[in-house]
């Protein structure tokens, strides 16, 4: 494929590419077998197809690949190989010496390989005894950085566009392998460097008119702080300085508008113990910074502060804090929770009622079923009909009709049913004069069986009746196998493609098992023979199926 380009193995059985498509510039890498069969696969395109297409092309790229090479190998074609054995060390270093200053590629393949034998101090780990630059991967990181950059160009040309960071990924992985080999300093040193490295590029890239953030689909960086927490569970003495490190980088203005200092504040909540104190008071200044108190900002504040608090077992303080700050939707829910679970139902509708006032329209639903499970839970009949008969104005729903039904009493109930069976049946414009699924649900739900299949054969539909069947097919045999074959034989002669014959057959197999279903599914099948004896593609299918199945 010549959409493919910078295809190179990066070890043993690996394998990744870069790929050129509808939506941008693709990355893709593969684990493959000995066989070239592939055992691990991505790609960061936005197909929903697992695996999508562009494995596969990239797969026989490296079999053809492979292949080339085995063939210069069998005619004793000049390799690297060979040529090395009679290259000295020394001429081999300063090769790769030379070469490297030119190729970023290859001087990040080197420090990735050889990451372990970059020199360091003992005391470069801890933030307050380490000057900015004394970080030995901070220089290397920040200049496989410095050759990313937010095209704007590609981003109008494409409906999705990702900045390819894989650079950060494989700095991962290599902490990763050292957390593995028990070599903490190493990943420790290789996380914060990726993280205050990707904060300086992206304070770099301000000055366009894009939030660069949205267009990074990987949790390069909070992948980097699990790992740090991780670190922190195999050894507590890394606690008190990723704590202290934290801290200290919560202050720099880099971090304050982009997804890191989230990151920070979750890790120090995760260490809080080691300076409960002085996260306290870090949170709590926080906090006033903010204006919008009830804003996602002040509630992950807030949450934090709680979620710490209880871990100390200090349960009054947490629940003091979500009582002071109702201004918090998420508060606000558990305290209403609380007071049902109490029975203290006037103060849960005083505090549902308060923020149906000010909602929107499409904020309200929550709210509205908090009131309607008030009103179960005080057994408030008249106020359960009338919200849960609001949830099914629009859209039928089984949980909110079961509560409405159960409000009346038997003799009332068949009038209030006719009432909703006519307001869905309404058109709701000019247009809206055919099927309504509200009326099918409705129908269903009261197991009104032969009244449904009525409305099938007012508005036949083959994929509507799929649906629908087997709720009036055992009592009503006849009229269901007649409106089968009326909806079929509509749905067959309108269109034409293997896809459409394959799913008539599907119904087709539905039909055979309804009584007398077979007698019906061998006629239909003799007619269509008949009538569309020109389609070969329709007669395979039918073929396939066979009339005694």
């Amino acid at each position: 494929m010549t959409n493919i380009y910078n295809l190179q193995q990066i070890s043993e059985n690996q394998w990744q590419a870069r790929y050129h498509g509808n939506y941008g510039i693709y990355t893709i890498k593969l684990t493959l077998d000995d066989a070239f069969k592939v055992k691990k696969y991505s790609c960061t395109c936005p197909s929903s197809y697992s695996p999508c297409k562009h494995i596969g092309y990239v797969q026989e790229e490296i079999k053809k690949k492979e292949q080339s090479s085995q063939k210069k190998s069998r005619q004793n074609v000049v390799t690297v190989e060979s040529v090395l054995q009679n290259v000295s060390f020394e001429e081999l270093r300063r090769f790769v010496a030379e070469k490297a200053k030119y190729d970023t590629d290859l001087t990040q393949a080197i420090m990735l390989k050889f990451a372990e034998k970059i020199v360091k101090t003992d005391n470069e780990i801890l933030p307050e005894k380490s000057s900015e630059s004394s970080n030995p991967y901070s220089s290397i990181i920040a200049d496989a950085l410095s050759n990313i950059e937010f095209d704007t160009e590609e981003y109008y040309n494409y409906d999705e566009y990702e900045i390819d960071l894989e650079i950060l990924g494989e700095w991962y992985e290599k902490a990763k392998d050292f957390v593995v080999q028990k070599k903490y300093d190493d990943a420790v040193l290789i996380c914060r460097a990726c993280i205050e490295e990707f904060a300086e590029w992206l304070d770099e890239q301000d000055d366009s008119e894009y939030d660069v953030e949205d267009f990074i689909y990987e949790d390069y960086v909070s992948d980097f702080f699990d790992l740090l927490e991780k670190i922190t569970d195999n050894e507590p003495v890394y606690k008190k300085i990723l704590y202290e490190y934290c801290s200290n980088e919560l202050k720099k203005k880099k971090y304050r508008y982009t997804s890191i200092f989230n990151c920070f504040n979750d890790l120090i909540a995760t260490l809080a113990a080691v300076n409960p104190e002085d996260f306290i008071v870090l949170q709590q200044k926080q906090l006033e910074q903010i204006e919008d108190k009830s804003s996602h900002e002040a509630a992950a504040i807030l949450q934090r502060l709680i979620d710490f608090y209880i871990s100390e077992n200090q349960n009054d303080i947490a629940e003091q804090i979500v009582e002071n700050n109702l201004q918090i939707d998420h508060f606000r829910e558990i305290t209403i929770e609380k007071h049902i679970e109490n029975k203290q139902f006037a103060e849960a509708k005083k505090l549902i009622n308060e923020r149906l006032k000010i909602c929107n329209n499409w904020q309200a639903d929550k709210w509205k079923e908090l009131l309607l499970k008030t009103a179960q839970a005080e057994k408030n009949k008249p106020e359960m009909r009338k919200i849960s008969r609001e949830f099914l104005e629009n859209r039928f729903d089984k949980k909110y009709f079961t509560i409405y039904k159960s409000t009346y009493i038997d003799n009332e109930w068949m009038a209030a049913f006719e009432k909703l069976f006519r307001h869905y049946e309404m058109p709701t414009n000019q247009w809206d004069k055919g099927f309504k699924r509200n009326v099918t649900e409705l129908l269903k739900a009261e197991k009104q069986c032969e009244r449904l299949l009525a409305y099938f054969e007012k508005y036949p539909s083959i994929e509507n009746l799929e649906q629908y069947y087997d709720v009036f097919a055992d009592e009503f045999s006849g009229r269901t196998l007649s409106l089968f074959r009326k909806s079929l034989d509509f749905y067959v002669e309108k269109n034409t493609g293997r896809n459409y014959y394959e799913y008539a057959v599907k119904i087709m197999r539905k039909i055979q098992k309804i009584e007398g279903g077979q007698e019906v599914v061998n006629q239909m099948i003799a007619n269509y023979r008949t009538l569309y004896k020109n389609r070969r593609a329709m007669m395979e299918v039918l073929g396939k199926m066979g009339e005694n199945k």
